[in-house]
């Protein structure tokens, strides 16, 4: 039980971390809030709280986003990265996954060399490899593709590191006692290593589904058909368009930042505990 000191210093301290909190959501606050207005109302607002405040609800109040989506492409863009990341998503896991545990568990010429040229590429900036990356797409033809979009973002050295790091602690017994039950290797994978390994592996999307949906530089070298750009190509067309008033600009920002906002919220806990089971084993 706390005495009467130590609640008051637990409500003072709640209090200053919601102060600080509000602190650094003041201009998330806005955002929200004024892409409910009008032009006019925005600029009428902007030097005082009603800034931060949505104006009344009437059959104008949504007119921001309907316009966005009915009157733009954005929904189809949105769509498509949605789209690049569930693929991204699943066969990440799926490659990095089983590259995480050869390198663990499965002994081979070149162990450790493989791992260390690993670690080497996890200090290597995107932007140092791209070029490779764009020219290695473009002669194999697969640029506006959806294949050559995604090929390159399939294997990530630092995901599999982090599979490789969790997958060191599983016991052997398990897989001895998965052969006798005539277990194939591919189908222990599967059923029994990457389940418990969920943790990881909820890092692991989460990671991903956040690079595919904030990639900018890649879409824009890959795709040259309206049809495929992603919800950032989407957003930097719609706002450079001078038919786009400020908030649709506004009510297009909140659709793209909301969703990084909300999955990082409800996946925080597993994103902590995939990275700090990873992070204090060696092998």
């Amino acid at each position: 039980m706390l005495n009467k000191q130590q609640k008051r210093k637990q409500i003072v301290l709640t209090a200053l971390m919601i102060a600080v909190s509000l602190l650094f959501l003041f201009p998330v606050i806005w955002l929200i809030a004024n892409s409910f207005k009008s032009d006019a109302q925005i600029t009428a607002d902007m030097n005082s709280l009603s800034a931060f405040l949505p104006p009344a609800l009437s059959e104008n109040f949504f007119k921001n986003y309907t316009d966005v989506l009915f009157g733009t492409k954005f929904a189809r863009y949105v769509g498509n990265t949605l789209l690049y990341a569930f693929i991204v998503i699943v066969l990440g896991i799926i490659v990095n996954g089983l590259a995480g545990y050869a390198l663990a568990k499965i002994k081979f010429p070149g162990r450790e060399k493989w791992m260390m040229i690993i670690m080497l590429l996890m200090i290597v900036p995107m932007e140092t490899i791209i070029t490779i990356h764009f020219l290695f797409i473009a002669k194999v033809g697969l640029l506006n593709t959806v294949v050559g979009y995604v090929l390159p973002g399939i294997v990530n050295p630092f995901n599999i590191y982090l599979f490789r790091q969790t997958f060191i602690s599983l016991p052997d017994d398990v897989w001895e006692a998965a052969q006798l039950d005539h277990c194939s290797p591919m189908r222990y994978f599967f059923t029994m290593v990457l389940p418990m390994a969920k943790s990881v592996v909820a890092t692991v999307a989460v990671f991903t589904f956040l690079g595919v949906w904030n990639d900018y530089l890649w879409p824009s070298l890959v795709f040259t058909s309206g049809d495929l750009l992603t919800a950032q190509i989407g957003l930097n067309a719609i706002t450079a368009n001078d038919n786009t008033t400020t908030g649709m600009t506004l009510a297009v920002i909140t659709m793209v930042t909301i969703p990084v906002i909300l999955i990082y919220s409800f996946f925080s806990k597993q994103i902590v505990e995939g990275v700090m089971t990873t992070g204090g084993k060696e092998g």
